[in-house]
């Protein structure tokens, strides 16, 4: 179980990481060795294992002790099986079943299933399947454009294997750099006089 709780608290650092600002993240993805991420994938997939058990045996657990509370208060007089207690045995069952699955959906996004793909997937090596070649390619092109990108990916390359998170923050990185490029030109940018010749007028606020 010590694996479960470990592999818990390292989802809780990367659901905090996502709530930081884009240059923590950049930071804390470029100094990541190859052997840290080998580690924590190790980790993850043996607190995956144990916390799927753990997941099945508590909500059954749950859900079980409700239904006993239910049946108790029914036949707490008398022990005659009626319809009606059938109905409301059964109703309640789909209820319990209903509002466990509820919660477990909310759950899922903070450390549930949703959660351990997240953390797999984000320190997976480069792959056809699970990066898009027009996902390698417009990192590519950001890399081949921008010199902050370049310079992030050659240390990740120079010290671990490019994972799909670093092709996420190199996409993103461009992103906001072509983002700030066209904000300024479009400050800039005071329109073309009427037939199209060349020249700027300033548009009248």
């Amino acid at each position: 179980m010590i694996a479960l709780f470990k592999g818990l608290g390292l989802l809780l650092e990367d659901n905090a990481l996502h709530q930081r600002s884009f240059p923590e993240q950049v930071a804390h993805w470029q100094h990541k060795s190859e052997a840290q991420i080998r580690e924590e994938v190790a980790l993850l997939a043996k607190a995956k294992q144990q916390w799927l058990v753990a997941s099945i045996i508590g909500w059954q657990a749950i859900s079980l002790i409700l239904l006993g509370v239910i049946t108790a208060q029914l036949w707490q007089h008398d022990y005659h099986l009626t319809f009606s207690r059938i109905v409301i045995v059964v109703t309640s069952w789909v209820a319990i079943l209903f509002v466990i699955w509820f919660i477990a959906n909310m759950f899922d996004r903070t450390a549930g299933f949703e959660r351990w793909l997240t953390a797999f997937n984000s320190r997976e090596p480069l792959s056809a399947d699970a990066d898009t070649v027009e996902c390698v390619a417009d990192a590519l092109n950001m890399a081949r454009k921008y010199p902050e990108i370049l310079a992030y990916k050659r240390e990740v390359v120079a010290n671990r294997e490019l994972r799909h998170e670093d092709i996420r923050i190199m996409r993103e990185m461009g992103r906001i750099r072509l983002h700030a490029e066209l904000v300024a030109s479009l400050i800039q940018f005071e329109g073309t006089p009427p037939g199209g010749q060349p020249g700027v007028f300033r548009v009248a606020g």
